[in-house]
């Protein structure tokens, strides 16, 4: 399967720095303009399959990049990580570090559990493997997501640090998936 994932269009939220979790944020005029930019770069690509997160954020990005070429399935273990009392904060006043350590697995702030994230994204991995193994897949999701099924393909830190990878809003990541 080949699997391009690409995070949402970019948020009132995001250009002011604030966490979003599942607090269901729609794309801003900007993130709509982004997102219209991407759709003509990524037209030469031979989707056949289209997965979203609920959010309305990942759904309008779906939307604008595919038109009415697919349909855009939802589902629910790709929706961004339950980020608890952090959400709506600036980030820059969230000390996350410790949320993305994956042997401490904590829950401060009522964080869902990256441990708890992870199964639930595994979970999903694995049963679009089997149901689109010969297909080529967009998955429109989050950074949260985006960061787990990176490391899920490929090798969780030593250290169990998963906090290491920036994803812009509207990076496309192209993933072999066996």
């Amino acid at each position: 399967m080949l699997l391009y994932v690409v995070r949402h269009g970019k948020t009132v939220w995001n250009e002011e720095g604030r966490v979003q979790g599942i607090t269901d944020i729609p794309l801003s005029e900007q993130g709509i303009r982004e997102t219209e930019e991407l759709k003509k770069e990524i037209a030469s690509l031979d989707i056949d399959v289209v997965i979203a997160s609920p959010l309305i954020r990942t759904r309008e990005t779906a939307k604008i990049l595919i038109g009415d070429k697919l349909p855009i399935n939802i589902d629910d273990r790709i929706q961004e990580r339950d980020w608890g009392r952090n959400e709506g904060m600036l980030i820059c006043d969230v000390d996350s570090w410790d949320c993305w350590d994956v042997i401490l697995n904590t829950n401060v702030q009522n964080v869902e559990r990256v441990q708890d994230l992870m199964g639930r994204v595994s979970e999903f991995l694995e049963e679009i493997k089997i149901k689109y193994a010969d297909k080529t897949v967009l998955l429109v999701t989050h950074s949260a997501v985006i960061r787990v099924i990176h490391y899920l393909l490929g090798k969780i830190p030593e250290d169990g640090n998963l906090s290491r990878m920036e994803i812009p809003n509207l990076r496309v990541i192209e993933y072999e998936v066996k």
